[in-house]
């Protein structure tokens, strides 16, 4: 057996069976928490789906949280740590990995967790999710080795993995074997989770309904980021689509919704001058940006991506689409600058309104005016306001851009067939493990596959040195650049809402409702 990495050893320290967490970290209660009542949660529509494998989504992941859980999770600090595993451990150097589940853990149909559900959930997983396909080609098997222990081996070291195993964005949630048997990689139907909250219904345009799960096995530990301990204070959680912001804003201040999701950043003096209602901002967030179709059509063409980054001054777009200078922020790096790979490296490239040279890049790669095919909906306004006046801009160096309007649900759906569209408007979310975030994945809706960002994603996913992954890092950024597959925008800042009687919410990237209660008045 190899030595396991000092920096790997660390992360093991993080995922013992029992973790230690200070008061200061620890999310407890201000107050005794009350139980009871129906939480209403306005979001901004529909979501694609309740599969959590199957999207990167996040308002899927918002509904889904709440009921599926993996066998890990991000603390406050975004450290791994232990969820519906009870320890893990690694071996080989860091090739292998066995992980012990929880004893007595239950589905939500009643079915009590074992290996067999991790090993198929794993597995699909990897066949589905976008993170997944990533992690799985250094995958070389996933074995039940006992009723509550399972296997993971791989085809070289990983200093990630325990992180990505932890995200909830193209998550590796845990569902029943049977259920995942008879999906295959097709859409999931029967959504079935551990997590402290159970799925009741789903009325399209109406509603989701969530109700308390009282079989739930809550963990012990006090609840930190999305650690420790889960409660299900609420009776039921009811997710409303709401896609209008005027819509949702009136019925936080009526009180008929507990909180809304994704408000006008200029509307936030008024929230907060209004009694009950508290705002909600959220910093970091979450990055803009014009995703480009390498796989097929128009934009294989790197020149004409070239020319769409050379055209673009991009502050105009973050006013439009944020309506207040501290909401956005321009920056180059495609991670934040609180995480720590977060570099300046190709900067000449990124908000460049250069318009010769686009015009230049336009005549060299032969652009007749053949119509940019763009996908965009109006239920996010930090996508659809940028994505006009980007029109514009683009208009005036030669492009013709054919902005093709929908709900968000339909632009998911559509992005995943590349033969439909050329650019769609996008963010990309706080991901705590950059090599499997969704701006560099080949897997990706835009299929940006550049063998040489490949094989340093590789690189950095073997690597345990803080600093060599850093320097790896950054020679991706520089083809990030240089391909101009997907187009950087600007750091945006969500604003939410919240009525003052929902208690014990705790703000941060990842919304969710469990140690949340009514406080009754």
């Amino acid at each position: 057996m190899r030595r396991v990495p000092r920096a790997l050893a660390l992360v093991i320290l993080l995922i013992v069976a029992v973790y230690a967490t200070t008061a200061a970290e620890a999310q407890a209660p201000a107050k005794p928490a009350g139980k009871g009542g129906v939480l209403r949660v306005a979001l901004i529509g529909e979501p694609p789906t309740l599969d959590a494998h199957a999207t990167t989504a996040v308002i899927t992941r918002e509904i889904v949280i709440n009921v599926y859980e993996g066998l890990f999770a991000l603390d406050a600090k975004y450290q791994p740590v232990p969820l519906l595993a009870e320890r893990a451990e690694a071996l080989d150097g860091g090739k292998r990995y066995v992980v012990h589940l929880r004893n007595n853990v239950k589905f939500h149909n009643g079915k009590t967790l074992g290996a067999a559900d991790v090993v198929a959930s794993l597995k699909r997983w990897g066949a589905v999710a976008s993170a997944g396909k990533a992690v799985f080609k250094n995958v070389e098997a996933v074995e039940a080795k006992a009723p509550l222990s399972v296997e993971i081996r791989l085809k070289e070291p990983s200093s990630a993995l325990l992180t990505i195993l932890a995200q909830v964005d193209s998550a590796a949630f845990i569902y029943p074997k049977e259920i995942v048997d008879a999906t295959g990689e097709g859409q999931l139907k029967d959504y079935v989770g551990t997590g402290p909250f159970k799925f009741v219904e789903h009325r399209p345009d109406r509603h989701i309904k969530l109700a308390r799960f009282d079989g739930y096995a809550a963990r012990g530990e006090p609840a930190n980021g999305l650690a420790g301990q889960r409660v299900a204070h609420v009776d039921e959680l009811l997710f409303l689509p709401v896609p209008d912001y005027a819509t949702r804003q009136a019925g936080i201040v009526t009180g008929e919704y507990h909180y809304i999701q994704q408000i006008k950043p200029d509307q936030y003096d008024r929230i907060k001058g209004t009694p009950g209602v508290e705002p909600v901002v959220v910093k970091p967030y979450g990055w803009a940006t014009i995703v480009l179709n390498t796989k097929q059509g128009l934009m294989t063409d790197k020149r004409l991506r070239q020319a769409m980054q050379a055209a673009l001054d991009v502050e105009p777009l973050m006013l439009a689409g944020l309506g207040h200078k501290e909401f956005y922020r321009l920056d180059p790096g495609i991670v934040f600058q609180e995480q720590p790979y977060h570099s300046r490296v190709g900067a000449a490239a990124y908000n460049q309104h250069d318009r010769e040279k686009a015009k230049r890049l336009l005549k060299e790669a032969g652009y007749a005016g053949q119509p940019v095919r763009w996908l965009v909906t109006t239920e996010y306004e930090h996508h659809y306001k940028p994505a006009l006046v980007a029109k514009s801009q683009l208009e005036e160096v030669g492009f013709k851009i054919d902005l093709q309007v929908s709900d968000w649900a339909t632009v998911v759906q559509r992005r995943n067939k590349g033969e439909l569209w050329d650019a769609f408007s996008t963010a990309f979310v706080f991901v705590p493990e950059p090599t499997v975030s969704p701006q560099v994945l080949c897997e990706w809706p835009g299929w940006w596959c550049n063998p040489e960002k490949e094989t340093l994603l590789q690189v950095m996913g073997r690597e345990f040195d803080v600093k060599k992954r850093a320097a790896t890092w950054e020679k991706i950024q520089n083809i990030f650049y240089a391909d101009a597959a997907r187009i950087r925008l600007g750091d945006y800042f969500r604003l939410d809402a919240r009525r003052k009687d929902v208690q014990g919410y705790v703000p941060g990237p990842y919304m969710h409702f469990w140690n949340v209660w009514l406080e009754r008045r």
